[in-house]
C-alpha cells in the first residue's frame, strides 16, 4: 500500500520559507520505511538552491526536473514548484541517474537499467513499473529510450515524461536528482512490490481527422525528408499546413501515424530544417500519416473524458481504489489552450478533488504503456497526449 503527500510553493526569494512551507505540508514524520519524491517546477526556481536543500532534509530519492505548470491540490499560482512523496512500508522505490547522454543513448540507458535491476530491494524479483524523466534532446526521438529499456528489462512498464521549459531556445531545461540538476541526464525510478497501475490516455477520435492521409516513403528517426514521393515540406504545403517553406500553425495540428500493428501514434512537428521535418518521436518509413485539427475544446473535452474513465476504472473496483494519480499532458495542448492554459488541469481537478491526490505536469512527450489490438500493453513514446497512471 502506498500512502501519498503533497506539498507546493511559489517563494522563489526566500529559500528558508520556500522550505518550512514544503516541509510543513509534507511533515517527515509521517512517511513510512521506502519513500520516493516527484518534484517539478517552473523554470525560474532553477539554481536558485531550494531543491538541493529540499533532498538534504528529506534524504530519500527525488527525481523531476522542469516544466511550465505543475499542479498538485491546492495550487492556484502559475510560477510554483510541486512535490508528491510517495511513501510504503511494503513497497520499495529505487532511483539512479545516467551518465551524460550522446548521440546515442543506448549505452548509458542500458548501464542504469542494469543498475537498478541489481538493486532489487528485499529480493523483489521485478519492478512492476519505471518512471522516467528524460531531457529534451531533439536529436534522440523518445521511442529510442524506450527500445533502450525494453531490451534491458524484458519490457518492465514505462511511465513518464520529457522535461521542457517555454523558452524557445531550450536553455533551461533540467532534469533533477537528489538535489542536482542536468541538461543532459536521464533519470530512471523503479516501483517494486504488490503495485498494479493502471494507465489511461487521450486518443483522437476519427471525427477529429481530416481528410488527408498519405505514406512516408524517406525519414530518419524522427526527420521526415519525403511524403508520397515528393518533399516534405511541398507535401504539407497541399494541407495548408506550410507555405513559403515555413510551417503554419503547427501545434494545432497533430500528425497521427499509423503503423503496422494498427497502433496510432501521435506525433507533433516542432521544426522546419532545410526542406525537413523534424518530429517529437520517430517517423519509420512506410508508415501512413493522418492530420488532424485539435482546438482548444478538443483539449478540454478529451481531458474531461480522460478523466472521467478514470474515475468510472476506479469505482469498478472498490477493492482496489488507487493511491495517486499521476498525470501527464503534451506542452503542445497546452499551447492549443491559449491564454486558457489552466482549462484542461480545471477539468482533471474536477474529477480527482473528491476521490484521490494527483500531480498533473506538462512535457514534451509522454511514455505510456497502449494495448495492442489484442489488449497486450506495449511501451510508447506519445505526443499531443493527457497519460494517467493510477498507483
Amino acid at each position: 500500500m502506498i500512502k501519498v503527500f503533497t506539498a507546493h510553493t511559489n517563494e522563489i526569494d526566500d529559500e528558508e520559507k520556500a522550505l518550512g512551507e514544503i516541509l510543513e505540508q509534507l511533515d517527515p514524520s509521517r512517511l513510512l520505511r521506502h519513500s520516493l519524491g516527484l518534484l517539478y517546477y517552473h523554470p525560474d526556481f532553477s539554481g536558485t538552491g531550494i531543491m538541493k536543500k529540499l533532498y538534504e532534509r528529506l534524504k530519500f530519492p527525488v527525481v523531476g526536473g522542469t516544466t511550465s505548470i505543475s499542479t498538485v491540490p491546492g495550487v492556484t499560482a502559475f510560477i510554483n514548484l510541486t512535490i508528491t512523496v510517495l511513501t510504503s512500508e511494503d513497497c520499495a522505490f529505487t532511483a539512479v541517474a545516467s551518465e551524460p547522454l550522446g548521440e546515442d543513448p543506448f549505452q548509458p540507458l542500458e548501464k542504469i537499467c542494469k543498475t537498478i535491476l541489481r538493486e532489487n530491494p528485499e529480493g523483489m524479483d521485478r519492478p512492476e513499473m519505471f518512471y522516467i524523466v528524460t531531457p529534451y534532446l531533439k536529436t534522440i526521438p523518445g521511442d529510442e529510450y524506450i527500445a533502450a529499456l525494453d531490451a534491458t528489462s524484458g519490457g518492465v512498464p514505462i511511465f513518464g515524461l520529457s522535461v521542457f521549459t517555454d523558452d524557445v531556445e531550450s536553455r533551461n531545461i533540467r532534469t533533477y536528482f537528489n538535489g542536482q540538476e542536468y541538461a543532459d541526464v536521464f533519470i530512471l525510478a523503479a516501483f517494486w512490490g504488490n503495485l498494479k497501475p493502471r494507465f489511461f490516455r487521450s486518443t483522437i477520435p476519427e471525427e477529429r481527422m481530416l481528410s488527408y492521409r498519405a505514406v512516408i516513403t524517406d525519414s530518419y528517426k524522427n526527420r521526415v525528408r519525403r511524403i508520397n514521393g515528393i518533399p516534405a515540406l511541398q507535401y504539407l504545403e497541399t494541407t495548408g499546413l506550410s507555405r513559403d517553406g515555413k510551417l503554419l500553425g503547427i501545434s494545432s495540428f497533430p500528425i497521427v501515424l499509423h503503423s503496422g500493428d494498427n497502433s496510432r501514434l501521435i506525433r507533433t512537428i516542432y521544426r522546419a530544417e532545410e526542406g525537413e521535418l523534424l518530429c517529437s518521436g520517430a517517423m519509420p518509413i512506410h508508415a501512413s500519416l493522418g492530420i488532424s485539427f485539435c482546438d482548444r475544446d478538443f483539449v478540454i473535452i478529451s481531458a474531461a473524458k480522460t478523466a472521467k474513465e478514470t474515475i468510472e476504472c476506479l469505482a469498478a473496483a472498490p477493492e482496489a481504489p488507487g493511491s495517486i494519480a499521476l498525470a501527464v499532458s503534451c506542452a503542445a495542448r497546452g499551447w492549443t489552450l491559449g491564454t486558457e492554459f489552466f482549462s484542461e488541469i480545471r477539468e482533471l481537478t474536477a474529477q480527482f478533488k473528491d476521490n484521490l491526490p494527483y500531480q498533473f505536469v506538462y512535457s514534451v512527450g509522454e511514455f505510456c504503456p497502449v494495448p495492442d489490438k489484442n489488449q497486450r500493453c506495449g511501451n510508447y513514446f506519445l505526443n499531443y497526449s493527457l497519460c494517467i497512471c493510477i498507483l
